[in-house]
């Protein structure tokens, strides 16, 4: 019974752990993150340049 408790404790914690994922964070592979952010140190650049 104690078990049982425990386990749907967790498992409801769970579920609202992935409800706070973003839908594709399986997507989200290493590479992909280095090109975003590829992409925004080149939009930065650009930014910046544009200031001078």
């Amino acid at each position: 019974m104690i078990l049982h408790v425990f386990f749907t404790v967790i498992l409801n914690g769970w579920k609202k752990f992935a409800t706070l994922l973003p839908s594709n964070w399986l997507a989200e592979t290493p590479q992909a993150l280095a090109l975003r952010r590829l992409g925004r140190q080149s939009a930065e650049r650009e930014r910046i340049s544009g200031i001078n």
